[in-house]
């Protein structure tokens, strides 16, 4: 592993206080990616203009840099793959929850920078035979066009992580590439819990980062609703 700077604590026992760090996804290509055909399953009602997202994004990033110390998910992810092991055990998690095992060695033959863009933007899907011909899916790795939303894949509770387990399986990806970042990146030394390890023989178990609050040290207020049971 190259080297990192500092620790950086991660903790939050209020949604009230000083904001100190925070894990940033600059929208990219991904949402180039978005077509009117893919824009419902993506969990969108119209298409985004990157040009005019891109720029409300920069304006976001620049006031939260003068308050916090920020991280972008890419920087992150790149560097967590620089560990053979990390790699291999993310991709393949990902090409066994997408059903895409036919694309794991050409992923692990990339290097970190093309994988992590590959994971963020997609993987088109080769037409090589007849089956994937007649697919009218166009990518083996979809794009993740929602990651910008950074809070829904993980939360922090405390001084552990919580990863979420997605409403919408087209996001379950997001969720492991936080948990990647947050088991193994140096600069984070912090517990996870990923509710796949406990409850996995319990269907229809959804939490989203996005519908939890941490009132206080001993209070958690979740919303429950579509997105988490």
């Amino acid at each position: 592993m190259k080297s990192q700077k500092q620790k950086f604590e991660v903790k939050v026992s209020s949604e009230v206080g000083e904001l100190e760090g925070i894990i940033l996804h600059t929208p990219g290509q991904e949402i180039e990616n978005m077509t009117p055909q893919n824009a419902e399953r993506a969990l969108y009602s119209d298409i985004l203009n990157l040009s005019v997202a891109s720029v409300e994004y920069s304006q976001l990033r620049r006031v939260l840099e003068k308050v916090a110390q920020t991280f972008q998910v890419k920087e992150l992810l790149e560097q967590v793959l620089d560990n053979t092991k990390v790699k291999e055990r993310l991709v393949d998690k990902i090409c066994l929850n997408e059903e895409a095992t036919d694309i794991r060695e050409d992923l692990l033959a990339m290097s970190e920078k093309e994988l992590c863009r590959c994971l963020v933007e997609g993987v088109l899907m080769k037409k090589d035979n007849l089956s994937r011909f007649l697919d009218c899916e166009k990518y083996s790795l979809r794009p993740l066009h929602n990651f910008f939303f950074t809070r829904d894949s993980a939360v922090t509770i405390n001084d552990w992580v919580l990863i979420s387990r997605m409403a919408n399986k087209v996001r379950t990806r997001e969720s492991l590439i936080m948990e990647a970042i947050f088991d193994y990146h140096p600069m984070f030394s912090v517990e996870t819990l990923n509710p796949d390890t406990v409850t996995a023989s319990v269907p229809g178990v959804q939490l989203e980062g996005g519908d939890m609050l941490v009132a206080r040290h001993d209070i958690l207020m979740v919303g429950i609703g579509a997105r988490s049971t």
